[in-house]
Order: C-alpha cells, then structure tokens, then sequence
C-alpha cells in the first residue's frame, strides 16, 4: 500500500515533471513533484480518470445533470477534503404529489423509471423554490438502477443539517417507508459507493447514516444493511 500511495505517485510526478533537454531527460522540478505526490496520497492520483474506469462495469451510468435538464444552481460549495459519510434518504410519500401524480401509476412509473427523470426535475424545483442553492442531495437512485448526478462529488449539499460539509447525500426516488427499495437501487447504492471510495471522493469505511423516525423500519433496517455493501 505505500509503494502504491507513495513511490509510485512519486515517480510519476518525476517522469511527468521533469524539464527535458538534450539527453532526453532533465532537472526534476522537486518541489512540484513533492506537492503532486502529497495530492496523489490524499486524493488519489487522476482520480476522474480513476472513476470513469472503475465504474464501467456498473450496469447503468450515472445520468449527468445536463442528461436530465438540471437548472444551473445559485452557487457551489466546494466539499473540503473526502466525504466521510453517507447519508440516505428516500424521497418519501410526497414524492407522487411531487409530480403531480398518484395512486397506481405513479407508483408503477417510479418502479421502472418511466418517470424517474420527471422526479429529480420537480424535486429540484421544489428544493430552489424553497431557498435552496440547488438540489439538496449529491445523487438520486431511481428502482430501475439508474443514478442521476445532482450536486455530485465534491459539491456541499442541503440534505443533513450539521453534517453537509463531510457528507455525500442520497436519495432513493420513491416511498420506503415500510418496503424496501428494489434489489437493482441496492445495487447502484452499493456501485456508487464502491466507485466513490476507489475513486478518492469518499473515506473507505464510510459511515452510513439515515434515521429510523424520518425513514421507517424497513428503510432503516437497508441502511444499517448497506453499511457492509447492502449484503445480504
């Protein structure tokens, strides 16, 4: 782990920051080498590049905010350092209201997706008409699988009072309040986090937080579940 963490950030920095002349190599520009190699230890070295590649075997991609017509948020809040929690929410039993929806359809839309893309628009609407920046949560996990990005990695959400700045946000699109969520948003739960903390975005051994009052039994007892990766 150091030799990964350590050497070879180093020696990449070198080969990458060295100045050539004749010979084809030259003087080592050490202290940019020193502040690069640090970076690579604290964050990971390319770490985008890292993402991109660890999370091509995840079934469904994760839905860009362009993808899904997100309105530009007032402003960012760059999170300080890696998020060291997760905190899950589910978008509750005003989410079908949400969307001008109800009874069967709406919960049949949400279950496959039809109208997950419709969710996160109104849920965004409704969180900026209310004073927020954008969107409260990092990411949304629709029943189909799907992951749709809303303020993303790095970005300070509104979801957790006292803990937005050293948290990442997720929400499971629909009412879990006594049901779990289907087996395929597990999966995305358990993908997204897996891909955050390869990545350098999230501490490994995150801590998975959520509250049985807000979230009922059934969703709480998932969340404590997925705290080992949603096994069984």
């Amino acid at each position: 782990m150091f030799i990964v963490r350590i050497i070879l950030p180093f020696l990449i920095a070198v080969v990458l920051l060295s100045q050539p002349n004749e010979a084809g190599w030259g003087r080592v520009r050490w202290g940019t080498v020193a502040v690069v190699a640090v970076r690579c230890y604290v964050t990971g070295c390319f770490s985008k590049q890292k993402m991109g590649e660890l999370c091509e075997g995840v079934d469904k991609a994760i839905i860009k905010r362009e993808e899904w017509g997100a309105m530009n948020p007032r402003q960012e809040q760059p999170i300080s350092g890696i998020a060291d929690n997760v905190v899950v929410y589910h978008t509750g039993p005003d989410t079908c209201s949400t969307l001008g929806l109800s009874g069967y359809n709406c919960q049949q839309c949400l279950q496959d997706g039809s109208c997950a893309k419709q969710a996160v628009l109104a849920l965004q609407d409704q969180d900026m008409s209310n004073g927020k920046d954008d969107i409260r949560y990092n990411f949304l996990i629709g029943q189909d699988g799907v992951i749709y990005e809303g303020r993303g990695w790095g970005v300070i959400g509104q979801h957790t009072a006292g803990e937005n700045d050293e948290s990442i946000g997720v929400a499971m699109l629909g009412d879990f309040t006594s049901s779990e969520p289907s087996q395929a948003a597990q999966n995305a739960l358990k993908n997204l986090i897996s891909c955050g903390e390869a990545a350098g975005e999230l501490s490994r051994g995150s801590d998975f937080t959520t509250g049985p009052m807000m979230s009922g039994k059934a969703f709480y007892d998932m969340v404590q579940r997925c705290h080992g990766l949603c096994s069984d």
